[in-house]
This record gives structure tokens, C-alpha cells and sequence, in this order.
């Protein structure tokens, strides 16, 4: 694909190497030339020193012929004037980066005007991935389908679980009573689809999926009596801090903020009334034995400084603190977080350089076909695609019983459309309708279409 990228920052960047490895053919635009001759010295790309906003450096770029215009620089304003302009010269599809509340607020108005793919927020994003990593905390990952009503949890198979020794095919009840399925398993590194005379084992990861109450249901089941995270610490009231308290106390939690800076901690002490707020620093031993870590079930380091945030975290584990969340986001130096628990650290550049990549790999993959959005998972040995059903499909309106479905591909969810839609974990009397949204998982790296789906 051809793309140019708008912003040779922390995400622009690492973006920018991210695609440039699959072979995209890449133009970077930024108004820094001592920036963006670094990101050209790293990486085979091209190029250009200008202002996003002016017409001529966009048309100079060959914006007009491009597959992919990702407006993602710091300044709002520039990515939705340059959008405009990119729009307006033909770019094929948009996607802008925004995190003013202003714009956010009216995405369809914006959407409209720029006939943008995706508007995304890296901060939004990290935050919601922190806030279910918070949740769900003894799942290994969890992903949202079809705006979160429906989730895909990847758990381990405890010694305790009823699914330890149990046959998928034997499962039938355990699944209709959560509304589940499982439908990957990973057992030493090699992810299959499970048939109905698999197995499952004690250790092995497993991916449940379904609508999002039931998981919710199943993952209550799975833990028990293990530790359920009420009170977090949040160290930090940046843009993720603010995004992430917000959306922890609207869940129940109850949330404390440490932050060094009196008008940021004023600031988010205003938005959450809430939220116990402290202006003090959090990367202070003295200071984290007086507010009692200990006492808290997660700690969350978000200050801007990555060395603060790996030792705030080593502090909490001596502290007995049992879930920890660190920002790091200059990625040599996760390298270092062996140290920890290394699920407790995350990248927010990479959060949302894994977005925007997902975007792009749908709109390669498609070539115009019914994918809707694309997720490789376990090294790219399983894809899991939501394909929209479309008209003439083979499928559409037949029980799935009937049909000639791939060994190596299953149907996991169908989000129904119409009066009566909703989540639904297909069976043999399933049908697929027009409109219907389908979420198939697959170890076959070549589908185009639905009806790829079939023998």
C-alpha cells in the first residue's frame, strides 16, 4: 500500500518502522527536519520537511494517489485541516488522530467532513486497555469486538478449572450456560482450533469468546475466590490518568492519584470528585508509604518519565502491591522490565500503532471483499476477521449446519442487525442474514471474502 503518515512523533514513528518491516511503500511529512531525518536514517522511507496544513507539501507528497493518509501529528488542529485538504485531493481512505474533547465529542460531524476510515485517541485507547487489563486481571489478554459487546479473553487453564481434562464436545452446556465458546487453544506455542474430540489441559492458554455479559459470567467462574481489584493506585495525572480514572470509578473502583504537579492534580481533582487526588511525588518511597501502597489492590505508574515508572513499580512489588501497571515508552527499555512481571508493562505508541495496523492489514487483506477489521493473534498463527455479510453471499440464510465449513475455521459470533440484534454464539441451527456482522476465526491466512469460509 502506499501510505503517507502526517507526524513523525512517538506514535508516527514507531508506526512508521512498524509498517515500513511489511513492505508498505511509506512517505513521512513533518515539520521538523532534525525529527524526521532521524526516522528516514532508521528506516527505507521517504520523506518531506513541511507543514501538514499547506496544500502544496500534500500535493508534492502525491497525497492524491495514496491508499492511506494517517494524519498523526500532536496538533489537532493540523491533522483535521490537513484531513480536509487530503480529502479533497483524493486520498482513498483517512485516518486522524484527535484527543480534544471538542472534536471527539462530535466524530460524526468530523467523520463527515473528512471521510476519515477511523478517528482514533492513543490516550482513550491505552486507557480502556489499561481498565480491562484491571478488570479482568487474571486473563493473559482480552479483546472487544463489535464496539465490546462481544470480548475475547485468553485465559490458563488452572488446575482447578472444570475445564482441566474436560472434550470440547462435552462442553455444550458449560457453554450455553455462559454463552460462550472457546475458540483457540495454545498449547506449547502452536495455536489450533479446537474440534470436538480435543482435550483441554491443565496450562494451557484458551481463548473464550462471546457476548459480553457471558464472558464476564465465564471469567467469574474461572477465578473464584482469586483476588478481585477494587482500590488502584494511580501515579500521574496526565492525559491517560485523566482517561482511565474517569473510566475505573464509572466501573466501581475506587481510585487515588498521586501527582507531583499542583495544577494537574487540582485539575483532575476538579473532573473527579470521586477520586482521592494527592499532590505529592509519587515516585518518593516516603511518600508511597504514607498513602499506605499496601493497601491497594493495583498500582498504576503513568508519570512521563519511564525510569520513575520501572522503579514505582519495583517499589509496589516489594510492597506486596499485586497487580502493577508500568508506562514505558521508549521500548529498549522493556527490555529491562524482566525485572517485573513483564504483562505490566505497556507502550501506549504501541497501543496505538497496533490500531492503526489492524486498520491497515483489513484494508490490504480486503481488496474491497466484506472484511470489516482484521486481528492476527500467537505469532500470526490464528486470524480473527469480522466480515460483514453481503449480498450474493453463499451463506446467507442457510443453517450453518448445512454448510460446508472449513476444518480449520470456525464461526465464533454473529452480531445480528434489525430490531431484535444481538450477540449471538452460533450453533447448528444458526443462520446468517444480510447485514448480519460475522466474526470468523481461522488458521488460513488467505481469506478474501466470507464465503472464503467454505470447503
Amino acid at each position: 500500500m502506499k501510505i503517507i503518515i502526517l507526524g513523525a512523533g512517538k506514535v508516527g514513528s514507531y508506526l512508521t518502522s512498524d509498517l515500513a518491516d511489511e513492505g508498505h511503500d511509506i512517505l513521512v511529512i513533518d515539520h521538523n527536519k532534525q525529527v524526521l531525518d532521524k526516522l528516514l536514517v532508521s528506516n527505507d522511507i521517504m520523506g518531506i520537511v513541511g507543514d501538514g496544513r499547506d496544500p502544496e507539501v500534500l500535493i508534492d507528497a502525491g497525497v492524491g494517489s495514496c491508499d492511506l493518509f494517517i494524519a498523526i501529528s500532536m496538533s489537532d488542529d493540523v491533522n483535521l485541516i490537513s484531513s480536509t485538504i487530503a480529502k479533497k485531493l483524493g486520498a482513498k481512505n483517512i485516518i486522524i488522530r484527535l484527543r480534544d474533547d471538542r472534536y471527539l465529542k462530535q466524530k460524526e460531524i468530523i467523520e463527515n467532513i473528512t471521510s476519515a476510515s477511523r478517528i482514533i485517541n492513543p490516550e482513550l485507547i491505552a486507557a480502556k486497555d489499561i481498565q480491562r487489563t484491571l478488570k479482568y486481571s487474571h486473563a493473559l489478554n482480552v479483546e472487544g469486538f463489535f464496539k465490546d459487546k462481544a470480548l475475547m479473553m485468553e485465559i490458563l487453564i488452572s488446575e482447578d478449572s472444570d475445564l482441566a481434562g474436560a472434550k470440547i464436545s462435552e462442553l455444550n452446556a458449560y457453554s450455553a450456560e455462559y454463552h460462550t465458546l472457546i475458540g483457540i487453544v495454545n498449547n506449547q506455542g502452536k495455536a489450533d482450533i479446537p474440534h470436538g474430540s480435543y482435550v483441554l489441559e491443565e496450562g494451557e492458554k484458551i481463548y473464550v469468546i462471546g457476548a459480553k455479559e457471558g464472558v464476564d459470567r465465564f471469567y467469574r467462574q474461572e477465578v473464584l475466590d482469586q483476588i478481585k481489584i477494587k482500590n488502584v493506585l494511580i501515579i500521574g495525572a496526565g492525559s491517560i490518568s485523566t482517561y482511565l480514572t474517569g473510566l475505573l470509578l464509572e466501573r466501581g473502583f475506587s481510585v487515588t492519584v498521586v501527582e507531583i504537579d499542583k495544577e494537574k492534580a487540582e485539575k483532575i481533582s476538579e473532573l473527579y470528585s470521586d477520586a482521592v487526588v494527592i499532590h505529592a511525588d509519587g515516585a518518593d518511597p516516603d511518600v508511597l508509604e504514607q498513602v499506605r501502597v499496601e493497601t491497594f489492590d493495583a498500582l498504576v505508574a503513568l508519570t512521563g518519565i519511564d525510569e520513575e515508572n520501572i522503579l514505582i513499580s519495583l517499589m509496589a512489588k516489594k510492597y506486596g502491591v499485586k497487580k502493577i501497571i508500568a508506562k514505558v515508552n521508549r521500548t529498549k527499555l522493556i527490555k529491562m522490565t524482566g525485572i517485573l512481571d513483564i504483562d505490566t508493562t505497556f507502550t501506549p505508541k504501541r497501543v496505538a500503532s497496533d490500531v492503526i495496523n489492524r486498520i491497515i492489514r483489513s484494508k490490504k487483506n480486503a481488496r474491497g471483499s466484506s472484511i470489516t477489521s482484521l486481528y492476527s493473534l500467537e505469532d500470526e498463527q490464528v486470524e480473527v476477521i469480522e466480515f460483514a455479510a453481503i449480498d450474493h453471499s453463499s451463506i446467507l440464510n442457510k443453517k450453518l449446519r448445512d454448510l460446508a465449513i472449513r476444518d480449520d475455521t470456525l464461526i465464533a459470533c454473529i452480531k445480528h442487525e434489525g430490531k431484535n440484534g444481538g450477540i449471538e454464539v452460533p450453533n447448528g441451527d444458526s443462520t446468517i442474514s444480510l447485514g448480519d456482522r460475522v466474526l470468523v476465526i481461522t488458521t488460513n491466512g488467505t481469506f478474501q471474502t466470507i464465503d472464503d469460509i467454505l470447503e
